[in-house]
C-alpha cells in the first residue's frame, strides 16, 4: 500500500502498488500521469539548498527527470529553483519545486523536476 494525498480535496488516502487508475475515494478526483519517464520508488537520503540553508530530505521515488521527496520544514514555493545533492549517486543538479504540501503539521511532501 502506498499513501497518496488528493491535489483536489487534499486528503490522504491509501492505493496498492499494484492499482493502475487512481481515483480519490473522498472527491472523485482522477489522477493522471504526467511524467515522461517512470519513477523507481526508493528511500535515498538527500540535501537541498534554499535560501542559503541546507535541508536534509529523503526520496520518495525518482527518475532522471524528476523526483518526489518528504523532508520536515517549510513548504517551498512552487517554480522556487535550487540545488539537490544525492551522495549514494553521486549526483549534484538543480531541480525546480513542480509542488509541495503540508503532510502533517511539519511534514511537508514535495515533487521536482530535475533540470
Amino acid at each position: 500500500m502506498r499513501l497518496r494525498i488528493c491535489p483536489a480535496c487534499y486528503k490522504a488516502f491509501y492505493i496498492s502498488f499494484a492499482e493502475g487508475r487512481i481515483i480519490c475515494p473522498h472527491c472523485g478526483y482522477i489522477f493522471s500521469e504526467r511524467r515522461n519517464k517512470s519513477r523507481v520508488r526508493k528511500e535515498l537520503e538527500l540535501k537541498f539548498y534554499i535560501e542559503g540553508s541546507e535541508v536534509k530530505a529523503k526520496t520518495t521515488d525518482f527518475s532522471e527527470e524528476g523526483a518526489g521527496i518528504i523532508y520536515s520544514g517549510s513548504s517551498i514555493d512552487v517554480d522556487t529553483i535550487f540545488k539537490v545533492c544525492i551522495e549514494s549517486l553521486n549526483m549534484e543538479r538543480s531541480a525546480r519545486a513542480v509542488w509541495a504540501k503540508k503532510v502533517s503539521r511539519s511534514i511537508v511532501s514535495a515533487g521536482l523536476r530535475l533540470l
